[in-house]
């Protein structure tokens, strides 16, 4: 398995070398424009007690299919002075809030949502963290709402045991699912800003375990967490936790393979933030090994600030080197949440992330930096129009119009959201875009976490990983997303979670949703071989879906066909 991922490694390291990568400052540059009052998304946060406080970080939320009809949705925090939202959209990135008929517009300090199938019922269930109730900070209030499949929710809580990070203090701010150890179901990190990190494993059955002090080495109550995330950054897929954290409590916890982690953040030449908010990744050098990025804020009211930090991987397993201020990217305001997307499709990792705060920092503006494929960054936000200047926390990408692009909201705290339609889509700015359906195969995780995938196309080789889209507060959607420029297809290897690979040879642009199949005919994944798993397969290699090419050569034909019915005729073992 290692050494199947360190030959693509070689592979990238040899492509990087020849210089296959294309300057995107040369590429079509982004183009974005506002579409937030008119999509249905004006109604602003709003807090009780207007900071600073603690409220005063928040304004959270997440993107994610929630009813299942193939578009993204939105689950968006109110404040305390409003309530959450349920934003469903229509298909065309335009959305009406659902919710009060969803029974999900409660009323509190909300601060953070992650969201995953925790229950492995095929719906996306959200996970909500909070302060405390509208008026008063205080422990008990994080939620877990329970998708029930026909529009509406139930609070499974106190039933999951997963209300409280500390138990003395409300103070939950991101969280982030992830299967850690590798047994097919979700489970959560949670951060506290004042002590109350914590780490639970679901047990499979509806509840979740705190195994905080077993399954980390170090003691988590002087952590001043802000963002944890899942991300297999050494290929045993086993995912790493990333923790970032306020003050220099920053933490790289390596995935032992047991259940455990070990705490290697000297070692691995990272927390060297200095006030990390923020948390993405991403092969921004095009090298094949992960990078990540930490926000942190730079020097203020005489105190030395680190800026953001890059720590870019090395050949050796967690070793990396920052090179923030070489790369073009340490400078970034008062940030808090960053997103890594190839926002122009040229084949290379973008980064966008959000600023805001009081004292000298109200009128900081967002940042997009431009990747120029190398891992040097352009900060051409002002060039675009994405340069709003709010009080900007979270950040959301995803697909929301159904166009081939990303899509970014900004979460603004006390303040409407902002809602950045890409009009890049098209004028040979291709893309593709994969979505996972793991159901059909024990052991795997919902929706496709834990998934590593190559996109090869002519003119560039790109790695990507399925972790669920955290950062600061707020959530992407669950998708793989590559643009690939001028080039007509790629050629993609997925290595699913328990080790299995499939390649696709000739992919052609748009949009896919891909199924783990313990039964290469039941193409359905039901676990059945009938009439629908016919009808599933014509209509596949009439579209040209990559799962229709059953004999794996790049066409679609005859051979295909012959390849189905015997498959077909094998049965299922």
């Amino acid at each position: 398995m290692r050494d199947a991922l360190q030959a693509r490694v070689v592979v990238y390291v040899f492509a990087t070398a020849q210089g296959v990568f294309v300057s995107s400052l040369s590429a079509a540059p982004p183009v974005l424009s506002e579409h937030t009052q008119s999509a249905g998304l004006s109604t602003p946060h709003a807090q009780v007690f207007n900071g600073p406080d603690l409220e005063f970080m928040a304004a959270g939320g997440a993107a994610g299919d929630f009813d299942n009809d193939g578009d993204q949705d939105l689950f968006i925090l109110g404040g305390s002075a409003s309530a959450d939202h349920l934003y469903i959209n229509d298909g065309t990135g335009n959305f009406v809030d659902m919710g009060a008929s969803a029974g999900i517009n409660r009323t509190h300090q909300g601060t953070g949502v992650a969201v995953g199938d925790f229950n492995n019922d095929g719906y996306l269930d959200v996970f909500v963290t909070s302060l405390g109730g509208p008026t008063v900070r205080e422990p008990g209030w994080n939620i877990l709402w329970s998708n029930n499949g026909d529009g509406t929710f139930t609070d499974v809580t106190t039933i999951a045991g997963v209300a409280y990070g500390s138990l003395e203090l409300g103070e939950s701010y991101s969280a982030s699912f992830g299967d850690y150890d590798l047994d097919g179901d979700l489970d959560l990190a949670v951060a506290g800003w004042l002590g109350g990190s914590k780490l639970f494993k679901n047990n499979g059955d509806g509840t979740f375990a705190d195994v905080t002090t077993t399954a980390l080495d170090i003691p988590m109550d002087t952590n001043r967490g802000f963002s944890p995330k899942f991300v297999d950054m050494d290929g045993d897929l086993y995912p790493e936790l990333l923790w970032v954290a306020d003050f220099y409590t920053s933490k790289y916890f390596v995935n032992n393979t047991d259940g455990t982690f070990t705490d290697q953040t000297l070692t691995a030449g990272t927390g060297l933030d200095s006030n990390g908010m923020g948390n993405t990744f991403g092969d921004y050098n095009g090298d094949g090994i992960f990078d990540w990025y930490a926000m942190s804020r730079i020097t203020h009211d005489g105190e030395n600030g680190s800026g953001n930090m890059l720590y870019m991987g090395t050949a050796t397993d967690h070793v990396y080197v920052e090179a923030s201020v070489e790369a073009g990217c340490n400078f970034g305001y008062w940030g808090w949440a960053a997103v890594s997307i190839d926002i122009n499709h040229d084949g290379s990792l973008d980064i966008f992330e959000a600023n805001g705060f009081w004292n000298g920092f109200e009128t900081d503006p967002s940042i997009l930096f431009l990747n120029d494929g190398y891992g040097n960054f352009t900060d051409v936000a002002s060039t675009c129009g994405m340069n709003d200047a709010g009080q900007g926390r979270g950040v959301i990408n995803a697909d929301f119009d159904q166009d081939g692009d990303q899509d970014i909201i900004v979460l603004n705290n006390s303040q409407p959201m902002v809602y950045y339609r890409n009009d890049i889509a098209g004028a040979d700015t291709n893309s593709i875009t994969l979505e996972f359906d793991t159901s059909a195969v024990a052991g795997l995780a919902p929706n496709g976490f834990g998934t590593h995938v190559w996109i090869d196309s002519d003119s560039y080789n790109q790695r990507r990983y399925l972790d669920g889209g955290t950062n600061y507060l707020t959530q992407s959607e669950l998708s793989v997303h590559a643009g690939i420029g001028t080039d007509s297809s790629a050629a993609i290897t997925i290595q699913w979670a328990n080790g299995d690979m499939e390649n696709f040879p000739n992919v052609q642009p748009g949009r896919y949703l891909i199924r783990a199949l313990a039964c290469p005919a039941d193409l359905n994944g039901d676990s059945l071989l009938n009439f629908f798993d016919v009808s599933a397969f014509l209509t596949m290699f009439q579209q040209g879906h990559p799962q229709a090419d059953l004999n794996y050569d790049g066409l679609f034909n005859f051979f295909d066909v012959s390849s189905f019915l015997g498959a077909f005729a094998a049965g299922c073992p």
